[in-house]
């Protein structure tokens, strides 16, 4: 009677854990795009080491470094634009992360690109023309609570630019 019970508890606790988690996927796949994002951010952060997000630091933080002027003034006047920068000796390289949920269909889709305004494609153009380096970061979130990313050179042909903001 006790291993009948015990395995009845066990059963029980099992269905409650995958319930709890269910739950905790669905508020997350119900989540507004910004906390997904942070998420990506946070992720991101913990495997890019030395960097720091621009959300999380003052802006004097860069006067520490030894970049150049016209870096540092692009910088300072697209602050918000930035989402990892990481600077080792007079070296720049800027992170722009977006996470996605993982849906089964993609497997079926071509690559799936990612939504850009004109404004942050021009800075990025600049950035690179100043010598900074520009990475793009792409975090799948699965169902599971596992992650994968993807670390590669920013190419404005992984990104559509959002129309709204053409005008």
């Amino acid at each position: 009677m006790f291993k009948s019970l015990l395995g009845l508890f066990g059963h029980a606790y099992f269905i409650y854990l995958h319930v709890i988690l269910a739950f905790m996927y669905l508020q997350l796949n119900n989540c507004h795009d910004s906390l997904k994002g942070e998420i990506g951010e946070v992720i991101a952060k913990s495997v890019i080491k030395n960097s720091f997000r621009a959300v999380d630091a003052n802006k004097s933080l860069l006067d520490q470094y030894a970049i150049n002027a016209q870096q540092k003034k692009l910088l300072l006047d697209h602050w918000f634009y930035l989402d990892l920068i990481n600077i080792t000796d007079d070296k720049v390289t800027l992170y722009e992360v977006k996470t996605k949920k993982y849906f089964y269909k993609q497997l079926t889709r071509t690559q799936m690109r990612y939504k850009i305004s004109k404004q942050f494609l021009d800075f990025c153009n600049k950035a690179l023309a100043l010598g900074i380096d520009i990475k793009f970061v792409q975090i799948t979130l699965f169902e599971d609570w596992k992650c994968g990313i993807i670390i590669k050179d920013f190419n404005k042909n992984d990104f559509f630019v959002d129309k709204r903001t053409l005008t």
